[in-house]
């Protein structure tokens, strides 16, 4: 294929949200035999049928926005007989799917049409009223709020609880938005996750991992923390802030991984300048008044009995020492 023709396609797919379709390589008077050679080449790969994407930009992407962009492949061929919803619809607003399975791209239908799967489609129906929908990048899809709970209704509570944080921390809804709406899905079969994880929500928390994070405080029975508490020297000089803080046991807490250090990434800095920076930060923070937890994603999410131990022993020894 023509170079300038792969460059047509980059820019077709980069306005359909990352895909393009075999009817838009005829449609620029291409034969459509070339997409075989471009698959195997490893230039671009096909996510369902006659639908594609580069390689190279789909390896840019995270698992979360490589579905996102299926979302909308699916939602453009069925358009406007169902809308997006649940997990996908969730995916398309950006939220975080932790834990969440991305099989199934979910609609609802606004037809007649009944409930089905096909073809890697999750056809649902339920009632949806207009308010309920709303535009994202062109398309129809369920509104933030009610995506939280379309997909709460099916994933861990935790996962539920990873969603709201995020919504709220970045203003995409407000608590009051998921109450109202989760009134709605009292009677669903699985709200019962979602109604504690609203009640555990708090949009201070910054990352799906302190998220997380705190869910195993909650499900262990673990002193749940303080979030983002700002530590100050005596003359009120700024030292830092951590993830958590448990200051009825003189600790302060922060997830911990590469992940993190990659948001603190400071051009002209290597990787452990970074890290030592981070220490540093720790060190000055803690000095003589705090000790400091370190949580890493493994941990939080599989917790065992021995590390829910370590951290209640290490809680009690804060308290003892700085307490």
């Amino acid at each position: 294929m023509h170079p300038d023709a792969l460059v047509a396609l980059e820019m077709l797919a980069a306005a359909r949200g990352g895909y393009f379709l075999r009817s838009d390589v005829r449609d620029i008077g291409l034969d459509t035999t070339s997409l075989g050679s471009l698959c195997r080449s490893g230039v671009i790969r096909r996510i369902r049928h006659g639908t594609y994407v580069f390689a190279e930009h789909d390896d840019e992407l995270g698992a979360d926005e490589q579905y996102a962009v299926r979302c909308l492949a699916i939602a453009d061929k069925l358009a406007p007989d169902a809308v997006l919803c649940g997990v996908s619809s969730a995916a398309v607003h950006g939220l975080p799917l932790v834990g969440i399975d991305r099989t199934w791209v979910d609609v609802v239908r606004l037809d007649d049409l009944t409930g089905r799967r096909r073809a890697g489609v999750d056809h649902r129906v339920f009632p949806v009223s207009e308010p309920d929908l709303v535009q994202v990048r062109g398309r129809t899809v369920t509104s933030p709020a009610r995506a939280i709970w379309e997909a709460g209704v099916k994933a861990p509570a935790r996962s539920a609880l990873v969603l709201m944080d995020d919504a709220l921390h970045h203003g995409t809804v407000t608590r009051d938005e998921l109450k109202a709406t989760g009134e709605a899905f009292a009677s669903w079969k699985g709200a019962q996750g979602p109604r504690l994880a609203l009640e555990l929500a708090d949009g201070r928390a910054e990352s799906p991992g302190e998220s997380v994070t705190r869910w195993m405080f909650h499900a262990c029975r673990l002193p749940m923390p303080d979030l983002q508490y700002v530590v100050r020297d005596d003359d009120g000089t700024f030292l830092g802030r951590s993830d958590f803080a448990w200051l009825e046991h003189g600790m302060l807490g922060e997830f911990d991984g590469k992940i993190k250090y990659g948001r603190g990434f400071v051009p002209g800095k290597s990787p452990d300048d970074v890290v030592t920076d981070e220490r540093t930060r720790e060190r000055a923070m803690c000095g003589r008044r705090h000790g400091m937890l370190r949580f890493l994603w493994d941990e939080v999410w599989s917790p065992t009995r021995g590390n829910i131990a370590r951290i209640r022993d290490e809680l009690e020894w804060g308290r003892r020492r700085y307490l």
